[in-house]
């Protein structure tokens, strides 16, 4: 397997490319990060600011959801109850606020290892 040196096409980095993936055209950035940043910047309608304003709606999209049982963390129930967390506990919640039962968190020791036997 050959390897030659090249300059990365996004940020200017040089690296070792595999000369079969430049033979396909492949191997033209440093790493996935780098080309996925250069495909970005080659959409039609690119801009910095764009970017950075759908960066921060999409932080907004995915805000922290959090009440007095604790804070949603995407975890929910076989029941289909919301899990809020809160320290070593969980509570399910359902669809009008209201708790339903609380459980042992076990993010330490699952129930059915070696250890708890």
């Amino acid at each position: 397997m050959k390897h030659t040196r090249r300059n990365c096409d996004h940020c200017g980095k040089v690296y070792n490319a595999d000369m079969r993936n430049v033979k396909r055209g492949w191997g033209l950035c440093c790493s996935k990060s780098c080309a996925a940043k250069k495909r970005e910047a080659a959409k039609p309608g690119y801009t910095p600011e764009r970017v950075e304003a759908n960066n921060i709606r999409r932080a907004a999209w995915w805000g922290v959801d959090e009440n007095e049982y604790g804070v949603y963390r995407g975890r929910r129930s076989s029941e289909g109850y919301k899990l809020y967390q809160d320290g070593d506990m969980d509570t399910a919640v359902d669809e009008f606020g209201n708790a339903v039962y609380t459980i042992a968190n076990w993010e330490h020791e699952h129930p059915f290892s070696e250890d708890s036997f």
